[in-house]
């Protein structure tokens, strides 16, 4: 495919996932496959436990993540996980950018561009 090198037509980012921090989040607990402790996200990903607390209720009300709250030992214990929604956002929104790369890849320069 040849063009204008502007050709990203039809990638339209979810807003949610697209945002560095949550982008990072949802990744390291699909990867992990499980539940994951706040403190193993806090720590994993170098995040302050504020910042990690907004994102974390950002993806949890687009129904991405799952919060469970409980205690263990008498100290609060939240765990997170992926939601199947969160899994097949994640993996809709790697296809529009993997389909987004591969044009960009198999783009023509404009003419006189060196």
């Amino acid at each position: 495919m040849s063009g204008s090198g502007r050709e990203t037509e039809g990638f339209i980012p979810d807003r949610i996932i697209h945002e560095p921090t949550r982008l990072q989040i949802i990744s390291y607990l699909a990867v992990s496959g499980k539940q994951v402790s706040f403190t193993e996200l806090r720590e994993k990903l170098s995040l302050s436990a504020g910042n990690l607390s907004v994102q974390l209720k950002k993806l949890e009300e687009a129904g991405y993540v799952s919060i469970v709250k409980s205690f263990r030992e008498r100290k609060p214990l939240t765990r997170v996980s992926l939601t199947r929604q969160g899994l097949e956002a994640l993996q809709q929104y790697l296809g529009e950018l993997e389909k987004m790369i591969d044009r960009l890849k198999n783009t023509t320069p404009p003419a006189g561009m060196d």
